[in-house]
C-alpha cells in the first residue's frame, strides 16, 4: 500500500515506509496527487497533458506524460495506475491510502477529531511545481481551500459539541486550536 500525505507537507511512502517523493521529480509527484484527488476518478491524457505540459507541443508532451507515468508505475508498484483503455487514467484507491481521502472519510463518519488530527496543515503546504497550466494552480488553491474550509468548520462544530456537553476545557482546546488552521 502506499501511502500519500499532502496535508502539511508532503510525503510518499511505500508499504516499508521509504520515501518515495526523493525519487521522483516534482512535477510527477503533482501528476500523481492529481490523479489522486482530482473530483473525477479517470482522467483523459489529453487533459493531464494540457495541464502538466503546457509549454511543450503536442508530441512533447506526449511524451513527456509517457515518460511520467512508466516512471510512477516503476516507483510505486504494479497496479497504483490503472488505465480505462489507452486515453484514460486513475489511481487505484485500493492500493494508495490518502490523509485527504481519510480526511473526508472522517468527517463523513462524524468524526471530526479524527479529520482534525490528519490535518496537519494546508494541502501540499510548500510544494511548487514549474511550468504548470495555472488550470492545475487554480485546481489546487481551491481544494486547498475547501480543504481549510471544512477542518475549520470541524474545530468549530467541536467546540459547540464541547461547550453543550459542559466540557469548557475541552471547548477551548479545540477553540484555541482552530486559528492554527488558518494561515
Amino acid at each position: 500500500m502506499i501511502e500519500l500525505r499532502t496535508l502539511g507537507g508532503l510525503e510518499l511512502r511505500d508499504g516499508s515506509g521509504h520515501d518515495l517523493c526523493t525519487r521522483l521529480q516534482p512535477k510527477r509527484v503533482a501528476l500523481l496527487i492529481y490523479l489522486a484527488h482530482a473530483p473525477r476518478r479517470f482522467h483523459r491524457r489529453d487533459t493531464l497533458r494540457a495541464l502538466f505540459w503546457p509549454e511543450l507541443d503536442d508530441p512533447g508532451a506526449r511524451n513527456s506524460l509517457r515518460q511520467s507515468l512508466y516512471e510512477l508505475r516503476r516507483i510505486l508498484g504494479k497496479g497504483v495506475l490503472t488505465g480505462r483503455g489507452y486515453e484514460e487514467m486513475a489511481v487505484a484507491e485500493d492500493l494508495l491510502w490518502s490523509d485527504v481521502d481519510a480526511f473526508h472519510a472522517a468527517l463523513d463518519d462524524q468524526r471530526p477529531a479524527r479529520a482534525l488530527d490528519l490535518y496537519r496543515g494546508d494541502l501540499l503546504e510548500g510544494f511548487h511545481v514549474q511550468n504548470v497550466a495555472p488550470e492545475f494552480e487554480d485546481w489546487l488553491e481551491t481544494v486547498r481551500a475547501a480543504i481549510r474550509g471544512k477542518a475549520v468548520r470541524a474545530a468549530l462544530g467541536l467546540v459547540d459539541r464541547e461547550e453543550a456537553r459542559g466540557d469548557t476545557a475541552a471547548a477551548v482546546r479545540w477553540g484555541r486550536g482552530a486559528p492554527r488552521l488558518v494561515p
